[in-house]
């Protein structure tokens, strides 16, 4: 695959609504060096299969959207900038093992290849973000960040129940309780079953975010049951999605778009 570009914005100079939408998640391209570095045993499980396609419908009405091409294993843009290498993915910024907690590399990686991560394959979306963000604030006073995600079964709880949707908003320290119960209206309204702030109260984007004047977050946190196929997700990397299940989950998330058409 050629190389992309680092993120693709869609409707980037719209002003007609204070609104940007993120998904930071869904990349699958990977740098050749990172290629030749993984273990062949590697797996790159728990990207955001296929979000873009799921929620076109919202660059396509002409809201500001932000899609990362590039692979959160190369560098994850939902965290905070973590240099020295640790073994939970979820306290590093480059991961060394995979979701499941798996090694993706034989030896750590080196500093100057972190760095070179975080400068080409992290900064670039996350600046781009902040400038999306400062220019709906110049137009409008403020901004609603929504930022989208999927995933197949709450981390370190295999096999335990699990809501179809999670609205994350930091306990409401990044948006307003208000508007995370509106999410979880319209979503139940759907026919989802809807947690919040319970197991995903939201990345870093969503604290990070959140936390500056002017900018209300939100994450959307959806199954993949709900979208790509009704059974128990592993160490995998998926390919395809039952087309049916996909297409009615896309008409009913159109819900998204009704809310945000009211922000003003």
């Amino acid at each position: 695959m050629n190389k992309p570009l680092p993120y693709l914005i869609q409707n980037g100079h719209d002003r007609t609504r204070p609104v940007v939408i993120s998904l930071p998640h869904s990349g699958t391209w990977l740098p050749p060096e990172m290629q030749q570095m993984l273990l062949p045993t590697a797996i790159l499980a728990n990207t955001d299969w296929f979000l873009p396609a799921l929620y076109a419908f919202l660059p396509s009405a002409g809201f500001t959207t932000i899609t990362n091409q590039v692979s959160r294993y190369a560098a994850d843009p939902n965290r905070p900038v973590v240099v020295a290498p640790v073994g939970r993915y979820q306290r590093t910024t480059v991961y060394e093992r995979n979701t499941f907690g798996h090694p993706l590399y034989a030896a750590p990686l080196p500093l100057a290849v972190i760095h070179d991560r975080l400068a080409r394959d992290y900064q670039p979306y996350r600046d781009a973000l902040q400038q999306l963000l400062d220019e709906k604030i110049a137009q409008f006073g403020h901004v609603t960040l929504i930022d989208l995600h999927s995933f197949g079964a709450y981390p370190g709880r295999p096999g335990a129940p699990t809501a179809d949707i999670v609205l994350g908003n930091r306990n409401d320290q990044a948006s307003s309780a208000a508007l995370r119960r509106a999410f979880a209206t319209a979503l139940t309204a759907q026919g989802f079953t809807v947690a919040q702030n319970t197991v995903f109260r939201g990345g870093d984007i969503t604290a990070h975010y959140g936390a500056e004047p002017h900018i209300s977050a939100l994450q959307i946190e959806l199954n993949y049951r709900c979208y790509i196929g009704p059974r128990q997700y592993k160490e995998e990397v998926l390919t395809r999605y039952d087309e049916h299940l996909f297409t009615a989950a896309s008409r009913r998330l159109r819900a998204i778009e009704g809310l945000l058409d009211q922000i003003q």
